[in-house]
């Protein structure tokens, strides 16, 4: 192959690839199923920590139900998410905390945190209704619904994980920098900043419930959104080019 010609085909291949980066992956949220197939309007690939979240946000109630998805540390470690009315970090974070009990089985807590130091189960800012949570294949997914202020329309929301639990008291995290960037700003309704809107769902399947409880959510759908996919358009053309590349080269 020529100079000219190999040079043409790289510079085509290289504009290909990056067309298939980021941000044109498919959100992994948008394949995850629950047990009860349940939808939420909305999903999230959250930036650290592998974690998702799921909502449904029903404006006419101010009422938010979530499904949050993450791997604890360890096992036997826990996993949290949490609403900051007055920041964007973990102090003041009204959190729901989901680790196991002695027992085995999944409780979820509520915590209001206060500070860096110790912690203790304690109501919240927000009544909170129908929490509950799973474990399977090194992964707990948390449910529950919260009632917000009237005319919520994005929240800043704090996620975290930990290695475990010691007398039914979360231990403390770790600091690194997936840790420490658990944060972002939720827009509920368009699901914009740290959220991204979930796929519509199947003609077959039940439509979201607004507000409907804390109950598991399926977050497949029949196509994936526009802002996780590649447009076929913009591919279509460097495939174009591609081709064009060898006719005008040889």
């Amino acid at each position: 192959m020529a100079p000219r010609q190999f040079t043409a085909l790289l510079l085509t291949l290289s504009s290909l690839s990056l067309l298939l980066i980021s941000p044109a992956r498919s959100l992994t949220c948008t394949s995850q199923t629950f047990t009860n197939n349940h939808l939420y309007a909305k999903c999230a690939d959250l930036p650290t920590l592998t974690a998702y979240l799921h909502w449904t946000y029903d404006p006419s109630n101010s009422s938010l139900s979530v499904a949050f998805i993450a791997p604890p540390a360890q096992p036997a470690g826990w996993v949290a998410w949490a609403l900051n009315p007055t920041g964007t970090g973990m102090v003041g974070a009204q959190a729901l905390v989901a680790f196991k009990e002695s027992n085995g089985s999944l409780t979820v807590q509520t915590y209001n945190i206060t500070s860096y130091g110790s912690i203790a189960q304690s109501k919240i800012a927000y009544k909170v209704s129908g929490a509950s949570a799973e474990y399977s294949g090194g992964v707990t997914k948390m449910f529950a619904t919260l009632a917000l202020p009237v005319g919520t329309k994005s929240v800043n929301q704090v996620w975290q994980v930990g290695p475990s639990v010691t007398n039914g008291v979360p231990d403390k995290h770790a600091f690194q920098p997936a840790n420490l960037n658990a944060k972002g700003v939720l827009d509920l309704v368009s699901g914009g900043g740290s959220g991204a809107p979930a796929p519509a769902p199947e003609a077959s399947a039940p439509a979201p419930v607004a507000g409907g409880g804390p109950g598991p959510s399926g977050g497949t759908g029949s196509s994936p959104s526009g802002a996780s996919r590649v447009g076929n358009g913009s591919l279509g053309f460097l495939m174009f080019l591609f081709l064009a590349s060898f006719i005008v080269c040889f």
